[in-house]
């Protein structure tokens, strides 16, 4: 049986939507919708809409307001629109048009034509879609056809090799996600997402060449010896040269990236690789990359003359040059990305669950019969995650999100600064919950380990440890189930916060104090006021379970309303806010679910006409409209201009002397304080130009960043000068890291600029408080080194 095309009617007159379905007949499926907001709603949470006829004048979100979200969201690109209205003036059917609608029919309509024109429109997108699908079949096909012949290659490569056979994935996977990283970095290398689809595909054929090398070379357990490693070298231009009677045949962007890596996938940033000792960005892109991502990978697996390495200690090992020099740049984005890869290690040292669930997933997603065929889910998705963070760091308190699959969970600590909020933990680690009792530690699983597909939320006061005291603290928890396979259970997200007693007003709360007796004509006004900031405002009676209204001569009535029903549990809330809220009469604010979305709560305790109550204010989270309990630190960003570029510096990309001055108090306790200062800089300035001064400056603050810890902060503190924050250092550890980051300005090759090499003086102390003073005395100390000269 053939599926019906669904048609969504957004019109405010149930007789206009009436006559539509009449005339077209019921070949269609049809959505209707009273207004605009209903219509988007319903669009967020269905994606199988064929066609929208969408009137223009609609309370609450009128058909253009529709038409500026589906342009927002990229819906417009694939659903298309008819506007059908009584508006008959030139500028408003011109403005439909310039806002995508595919057709305007004006009311009175004929039905011959309204027929006509669905018809017409309708199969023009279902050809179109056809089309789309035929092409990305063949384009797949093609792709398919090409991964598994250098698939075949590879593989041959590395049987010859003794290599282990999960060493091409894990070239091609790294490469990607280095790629990936670094056109969020920088747009210096200009790379399309058909560069890194082909760097990533010719990644697998790196070692090619090793195909002319003897096998009792390539698998010998011990050391080679200097003529051995001679021939080992040839593998490269060998690779080459395979590659290069391949492209006199065909001049392929593949072929030309796969030569390039055959060759030059050994040469190094310092001009101390093989086989050409090409220096820094000599050595093409696609090169660069996939030599880091081989190292890695050598390094963690295990082959006939080594053991593997741990990540941690493979990363060390590449980020302190032991494995040869590198792209600063590659190296923070292998740093930053260092989370991901772990799992590939744990992966390889028998996590089978892991590569068991992505193969149940892979087997259930290909028995679907579709797939979106476009980028919609994934911008929605990238919307949604957006919103949720923005929300998340103004309600603080520590986020977390746990993977069952992988042991990982993701926290985020919305009460730290930025440089210390993101970590990445094992739960497998004994460490983890450490600062849990062991009492709720046992609570936390057993109620965890209850939690089913059909109920899933669970909330509790837990004892946390902070410093030496424990602090009570409030956990609220969501489990996560399979959409494929409703009972398989694949991980938790939640939130843990401490008890928020609010004493301080929303602005539009002015004059409605807790404990006086409000009127309730101040309150009815104030509702409408708040209208405009959250979705939902209402007063409820938690003691009796009820919502109040309020009528239009402010008199306080009791509705039949049960207030647990908004929340489609159909019992009373499990530490229900307002509760609490009325009982200690203040205003208090949480997260809080319903089946399908997520809402920010705030309930205030009032006493109206003399009667005790709670005002709820709810602000739905794909909404975007987010505000603090009491309106504090949205008013308090806001005015001091918090953004991310105003505390970065361009330049350099280190923190900004802003920032410094901004979060001041937070930097107080570093262990370890430096100052660092580029030695004649001015000369270079005279002689080069400031151009030149430029390029040194973000080439010396790349090579500090390739030598410090993600939790370290640099700041660009003035000029030529740098101001380095170490937490939880020893002075030893200092001083190694001093002689690392001269080592690595000192090796910088400015490849504009090849005739001239640059130092730097530091001066650090630890242990030093306040930290101005701290400051201070490494400045001191600088000047002191510079002058030795």
């Amino acid at each position: 049986m053939e599926m019906k095309q669904k048609i969504m009617i957004v019109d405010d007159a149930e007789i206009n939507r009436q006559i539509l379905m009449a005339i077209l007949g019921d070949k269609y499926e049809y959505v209707q919708a009273e207004n605009g907001c209903q219509a988007v709603h319903m669009l967020q949470h269905d994606l199988t809409i064929d066609l929208i006829l969408l009137d223009i004048n609609m309370p609450e979100m009128n058909g253009f307001q529709v038409l500026e979200r589906m342009n927002k969201f990229h819906w417009i690109d694939e659903i298309p629109v008819i506007i059908i209205s009584s508006e008959e003036k030139r500028d408003v059917i011109e403005r439909a048009y310039i806002f995508g609608a595919e057709d305007y029919i004006r009311r009175p309509f004929d039905s011959f034509i309204v027929r006509r024109r669905v018809q017409n429109i309708l199969k023009l997108y279902a050809n179109q879609k056809r089309l789309k699908q035929m092409v990305s079949d063949q384009i797949y096909e093609k792709e398919e056809n090409n991964n598994l012949m250098i698939g075949i290659l590879s593989h041959v490569v590395e049987f010859r090799n003794s290599e282990s056979g999960e060493h091409i994935l894990h070239i091609r996977m790294v490469t990607e996600r280095l790629l990936r990283r670094l056109i969020q970095k920088t747009d210096q290398y200009q790379l399309s997402e058909s560069d890194i689809a082909m760097i990533t595909t010719a990644a697998a054929l790196h070692d090619i060449g090793k195909i002319n090398v003897p096998e009792s070379i390539l698998n010998k357990p011990g050391k080679l010896t200097q003529e051995e490693f001679e021939i080992i070298k040839t593998h490269t231009t060998i690779g080459a040269d395979i590659i290069d009677q391949m492209i006199s045949r065909s001049e392929k962007p593949l072929l030309r990236i796969a030569w390039e890596i055959c060759r030059w996938h050994h040469e190094r940033w310092d001009g101390h690789g093989y086989p050409d000792g090409l220096i820094g960005e000599k050595i093409p892109i696609s090169a660069q990359v996939v030599a880091l991502a081989d190292v890695y990978d050598v390094l963690i697996s295990e082959r006939c003359y080594k053991n593997a390495y741990d990540h941690e200690t493979a990363m060390d090992m590449i980020m302190s040059g032991e494995c040869g020099a590198f792209n600063p740049l590659l190296l923070k984005c292998l740093y930053e990305i260092s989370s991901e890869l772990r799992i590939v290690v744990q992966g390889n040292l028998g996590e089978e669950a892991y590569r068991q669930e992505a193969d149940r997933l892979a087997a259930e997603i290909m028995k679907k019969k579709s797939t979106p065929c476009s980028d919609r889910a994934q911008c929605m998705l990238e919307s949604m995650q957006e919103q949720l963070e923005f929300f998340a760091s103004l309600n603080g308190g520590i986020q977390f999100e746990y993977d069952h699959v992988s042991r990982l969970a993701n926290i985020v600590n919305w009460n730290e600064p930025p440089q210390y909020r993101y970590s990445v933990m094992n739960i497998a680690d004994k460490n983890c919950f450490k600062h849990l009792s062991q009492k709720d530690f046992h609570r936390l699983k057993d109620a965890l380990d209850a939690t089913t597909p059909e109920n899933r939320e669970f909330s509790m006061s837990i004892m946390l440890l902070q410093g030496n005291d424990y602090e009570w603290c409030e956990l609220r928890m969501h489990s996560l189930w399979s959409e494929l396979s409703p009972d398989h259970y694949i991980g938790a997200v939640g939130q843990l916060i401490k008890p928020q007693h609010v004493t301080s007003e929303l602005p539009l709360l002015d004059g409605l104090s807790e404990g006086e007796n409000a009127d309730g004509k101040d309150i009815r006004v104030a509702f409408e006021q708040l209208k405009q900031i959250f979705d939902i405002v209402r007063l409820v009676d938690p003691a009796h379970n009820a919502v109040m209204e309020i009528d239009d001569k402010g008199i306080l009535r009791q509705t039949d309303q049960h207030c647990a029903a908004f929340w489609e549990n159909g019992v009373n809330c499990a530490n229900c806010i307002s509760t609490r809220a009325l009982s200690q009469k203040t205003m208090l604010n949480k997260l809080e679910f319903t089946r399908r979305d997520i809402y920010y709560v705030v309930a205030k305790y009032l006493c109206i006409n003399g009667t005790p109550c709670v005002l709820e204010m709810l602000s739905k989270m794909n909404e975007g409209r987010w505000i603090d309990a009491n309106g504090t630190r949205f008013l308090l960003d806001k005015s001091r201009g918090e953004n991310r570029k105003l505390f970065s510096d361009a330049l350099t990309g280190a923190y900004s002397r802003r920032y410094f001055e901004t979060y001041l108090t937070h930097m107080e306790g570093m262990e370890c304080v430096e100052i660092i200062d580029v030695d004649r800089f001015k000369q270079v300035n005279d002689t080069y130009g400031h151009l030149a001064g430029d390029v040194v400056l973000r080439d010396i603050a790349a090579a500090i960043q390739s030598c410090i810890r993600s939790t370290d902060i640099l700041i660009r503190y003035g000029g030529d000068e740098f101001l380095l924050l170490f937490p939880k250092m020893s002075e030893k550890h200092m001083l190694e890291k001093n002689e690392k980051i001269k080592k690595a300005v000192e090796s910088i090759v400015f490849t504009e600029y090849p005739d001239f090499h640059v130092t730097v003086s530091i001066g650090g102390v630890c242990g030093v408080h306040p930290i101005m003073e701290a400051i201070h005395q490494a400045d001191k100390l600088m000047y002191e080194n510079k002058r030795t000269l």
